[in-house]
């Protein structure tokens, strides 16, 4: 073999490998260019569901806003309502025997009080009622509860306290008088 066809050779095997470069080259950008477009539309996808994501919490949002005014409203229509009780027209007792307490329960009602103090009823028509205001779907909590079933259990009593004063001293204490009334 001579030298020009030894040098040939290696011209044509350098320019195969070239050839080949090249190819393996515009395969990888081939490659490269689906990848990118295959990240644009995982991008896209992403956007979308982003925006859809923030529309659907927009509205959530909106929602339970709405739901906590109108919460907040129907608790300040409650409270309202509580304090109107008496006033309100077929409320069947004497306003002026109610004491509004809030909590743990509405009232006290001390029915026929001023009457009977007013010597124009029996004090067998006086009563201590025990009352909670409800509204809507409202149900007693749970120490409303307790306190109905001490009631109804008779757990009931009247206790009259005394302040005493030692001026010595300038101590103040409290004196229970134990007797049933």
């Amino acid at each position: 073999m001579t030298l020009t066809t030894i040098l040939l050779i290696i011209i044509l095997l350098m320019m195969a490998l070239l050839v080949w470069t090249i190819q393996r080259i515009q395969l990888q950008n081939k490659a490269l260019l689906e990848s990118e477009r295959d990240i644009a539309q995982i991008k896209n996808d992403m956007l979308e569901k982003e925006a859809g994501f923030q529309q659907r919490l927009d509205k959530d949002i909106k929602e339970a806003q709405k739901r906590s005014n109108n919460m907040q409203r129907n608790v300040l229509k409650g409270q309202i309502g509580e304090q109107f009780t008496p006033f309100i027209t077929d409320f069947p007792y004497n306003p002026s025997d109610c004491r509004f307490m809030g909590e743990p329960i509405d009232y006290v009602i001390f029915q026929n009080l001023h009457e009977c103090a007013d010597g124009n009823v029996p004090i067998e028509d006086v009563h201590l009622i025990i009352a909670e205001v409800k509204t809507g779907n409202a149900r007693l909590n749970q120490r409303q509860k307790i306190i109905k079933q001490v009631i109804e259990n008779g757990q009931v009593s009247f206790k009259e306290l005394r302040i005493g004063y030692c001026e010595d001293t300038e101590v103040m204490r409290v004196q229970v008088n134990w007797r049933e009334s």
